[in-house]
């Protein structure tokens, strides 16, 4: 394992960099093989969090430790290229294709919101999933709610995922309409609160994890290409992990 440290830009400290964002916490990394400062604060944690030299070289007792703390499983080998189209990033982004709306704080304390206007009935549909029918978080009927713009694409995906034979790898199905903030904010609009996202196989990717590797349960790498096809960014790609989730950043078929 070739030894990296601040300044180096490598695979190798993408690799690295995966590990460290697996492991949890609010580190911020971006997996981008660039060893920056917030690479090698994480780095000194970890060392000096197993009772290693807090000096940010990531050298032979550095891979020992990691490789006690699952590294190896951790590794984001296989893991899907970006596509060629960035996701939609803040409020009045989202609002300029899928349509402003009022809203207010659900008041009980956690992210939700409540859309006051008229936004809602216009806007979202209930979206026939054949694929999904009988499926875990799915109603009996097999439709489920999104934007009336992301509708056609949504289709096409779950038909696209059935050719290649990836219907099988969906668990569960977590939703997909449901107004409310960025999980830990209360600023910034979730794309579910603009029926414009979906999240699957939870138990497997869950947000600010590495997500589910090739061959594990759960695991959507594989499905990631096609979904790029049809428009929908993968959340294992943003700086805070969040591999179940699916969003449409770019309208196909309207």
């Amino acid at each position: 394992m070739e030894t990296i440290k601040l300044g180096s830009k490598n695979p190798q400290v993408k690799n690295w960099q995966y590990f460290l964002i697996g492991l949890g916490g609010n580190n911020k990394i971006v997996a981008d093989g660039d060893f920056g400062p917030r690479t090698h604060t994480a780095t000194v944690n970890f060392q000096v969090a197993n009772g290693l030299v807090g000096d940010g070289v990531v050298g032979p007792k550095s891979y020992l430790a990691a490789f006690r703390a699952g590294y190896r499983l951790k590794e984001a080998y296989e893991y899907p290229n970006k596509p060629d189209f960035n996701p939609l990033v803040g409020n009045a982004a989202r609002a300029k294709i899928f349509g402003n709306f009022k809203f207010k704080s659900a008041g009980d304390g956690t992210e939700a919101i409540i859309i006051t206007d008229g936004w809602e009935a216009k806007n979202i549909e209930r979206v026939e999933i054949p694929q999904l029918k009988g499926m875990k978080g799915v109603p009996p009927s097999g439709k489920v709610q999104f934007h009336r713009l992301g509708a056609k694409q949504l289709q096409s995906l779950f038909v696209d995922w059935e050719k290649a034979g990836f219907i099988k790898d969906i668990l569960t199905w977590e939703g997909s309409y449901v107004p409310r903030y960025v999980r830990g904010s209360r600023k910034t609009l979730s794309n579910h609160s603009f029926g414009t996202a979906f999240d699957i196989n939870y138990a497997w990717n869950k947000l600010g994890q590495v997500p589910a590797l090739v061959g594990e349960k759960g695991c959507v790498r594989e499905m990631v290409a096609i979904a790029n096809k049809n428009g929908f960014y993968w959340g294992g790609h943003f700086s805070r992990l969040d591999g179940m989730h699916f969003e449409v950043a770019v309208v196909k078929g309207a």
